[in-house]
C-alpha cells in the first residue's frame, strides 16, 4: 500500500475536523443507552443521518476470504474465521457494512484504525454473504479509489 492511501484512510494522531457537510459518527452512538427490555434500538442521531454524508472511525474486521466490494468495519479488532461458522461469528451489533461503488474487486484487509467517509444507510439489508446489515457506508469515490489501487497493489504482488 502507498503512503498516499495510508495517509488517506489510517488515523494519526488527533483528527482534523470533518469537511463542511460531512457529520463525526460514533460507534457508541449507534443504539439508544441504557438497552432495555425490548433490545438494542437505534438512536435518533444514527437514525437521523440515514442518507447523510458521515465520518466514522473504526477497524476492518479480518475476514479469512475477503469479500468482493464490500467489507466490515468494527469499533474493536475482529477475527472472523471460516464459513462454516456462519453467522456465529464474534461481530459487535455496531458494525457498518462498508460497499464500495464499483463491488467487483476483492478488499484486502488493512489493519490498524481507519477513517472512512461516504454516504450513511439505515436499514435491513441483507447482504451477498447472507448477513443482514442494519447500517451500511457508500464509501466516498477518492476512498473508493485507494481501496482498489490496493487490491491491485495486492495482485502485483502476487
Amino acid at each position: 500500500m502507498t503512503s498516499q492511501t495510508l495517509s488517506m484512510l489510517s488515523v494519526a494522531g488527533e483528527l482534523p475536523p470533518p469537511p463542511p457537510g460531512v457529520t463525526d459518527l460514533k460507534f457508541h452512538d449507534f443504539f439508544k443507552m441504557p438497552v432495555g427490555p425490548g433490545g438494542l434500538v437505534p438512536s435518533e442521531k444514527l437514525l437521523g443521518l440515514n442518507g447523510k454524508h458521515v465520518r466514522i472511525i473504526g477497524y476492518m474486521a479480518q475476514q479469512e476470504t475477503p469479500s468482493t466490494g464490500v467489507f466490515i468495519l468494527s469499533p474493536i479488532p475482529v477475527v472472523m474465521g471460516d464459513e462454516d461458522e456462519g453467522l456465529a461469528d464474534d461481530l459487535p451489533p455496531n458494525v457498518v457494512f462498508v460497499h464500495l461503488e464499483k463491488n467487483d474487486h476483492v478488499v484486502p484487509f488493512i489493519p490498524g484504525l481507519l477513517k472512512l467517509s461516504g454516504i450513511l444507510s439505515v436499514s435491513s439489508q441483507e447482504e451477498a454473504d447472507g448477513r443482514v446489515s442494519s447500517v451500511r457506508l457508500l464509501l466516498d469515490p477518492e476512498l473508493a479509489q485507494a481501496f482498489l489501487h490496493n487490491d491491485q497493489e495486492h495482485h502485483a504482488r502476487k
